[in-house]
């Protein structure tokens, strides 16, 4: 990898803004809380929450990302590798505890660092609270009285740090998707183009739309819907096209036109696709501004649409 194309100072954050369609001086006017869910597996969710989470990082936000996911993928993506022979506190005892304002006392920084092992600019305004697979033992306590609204109480006191909050989440609708959907203001739904992801993220609409009063959330709502994962093909084209009969403008596109910096213009697809860049900084534990080549620069640009999407369509700052 090479030098890393985000370099964190004023300029290079209002630049980003303004070629995003974002004002230079915007400040979001509370702590937003999204979850990111869908019913099925393997939908590039993980994804999502972690290079949302830098391109947020570079349009100067700062993020909280709470890993709600006994897979812990997320936590280990943002660099951070649990030690058994040094344990940390992770999501399994905040959740335990379940006393408010405990969350405050697991957070740790993104642990992406730089060839000299300092911290990267998009990494200082990234914090976690991590997950482990024990985890999983929280979902078993589900009938305790107050139980879903544990993570709410969590991050009660000291949540407002943060301009963002992203709350990713197991592929179910169980125990702990419901602690994160109590707490959320916002829901966003990562989608493969299959008939099976589809019909999940028409399934945990649902979820939302009849129990958001049963999680003493009653303004729970799906903020957005996105595309992940996708190549194109007769099959995939369908199954988008009926996402966006389902959805409607709840669809995020990153569709624009950017000019990029010293290479030719980018006519950025509509959906999240299939690109080897992606899956590279998945396997790399990285941000995709480690590299700095056409493809980082291409992929860089990509989520930072999605972002400016996000700003606008789910927590609807812009509009």
């Amino acid at each position: 990898m090479a030098t890393t194309t985000f370099q964190g100072n004023k300029a290079d954050v209002r630049a980003r803004r303004i070629r995003f369609g974002i004002p230079a001086s915007l400040q979001l006017t509370k702590t937003h809380l999204t979850a990111v869910a869908n019913n099925k597996g393997g939908v590039g969710k993980s994804q999502l929450v972690v290079q949302l989470a830098a391109a947020l990082a570079r349009l100067g936000f700062r993020v909280l990302v709470c890993d709600m996911d006994p897979q812990a993928n997320t936590t280990r993506r943002l660099g951070i590798e649990y030690d058994p022979s040094a344990p940390i506190a992770t999501m399994s005892e905040v959740i335990k505890s379940g006393e408010r304002g405990v969350g405050q006392g697991a957070v740790i920084p993104c642990g992406w660092v730089d060839s000299d092992g300092n911290p990267t600019a998009e990494a200082e305004n990234i914090d976690l609270i991590p997950s482990r697979f024990d985890l999983i033992n929280r979902e078993t306590e589900a009938g305790q009285v107050g139980a879903v609204r544990r993570l709410k109480r969590a991050l009660e006191g000291w949540r407002d740090e943060y301009d963002i909050v992203l709350i990713d989440t197991p592929p179910s609708l169980g125990h702990l998707v419901q602690m994160a959907l109590a707490v959320a203001e916002t829901v966003l739904i990562p989608f493969d183009p299959t008939y099976d992801a589809v019909e999940a993220a028409i399934r945990l609409r649902d979820f939302v739309q009849m129990h958001a009063e049963d999680l003493a959330n009653p303004g729970l709502h799906v903020g957005g819907v996105i595309s992940t994962r996708y190549k194109r093909t007769v099959e995939a084209e369908q199954q988008v096209a009926g996402a966006r009969e389902h959805f409607g403008e709840l669809i995020l596109d990153a569709t624009r036109i950017v000019k990029e910096p010293d290479i030719d213009d980018l006519l950025l697809p509509r959906s999240i696709p299939e690109w080897a860049r992606l899956t590279e900084a998945d396997s790399a534990a990285v941000s995709l501004s480690a590299w700095s080549d056409r493809q980082s620069r291409k992929t860089v640009a990509l989520y930072d649409s999605v972002a400016s999407e996000y700003i606008n369509k789910v927590i609807g700052e812009l509009t």
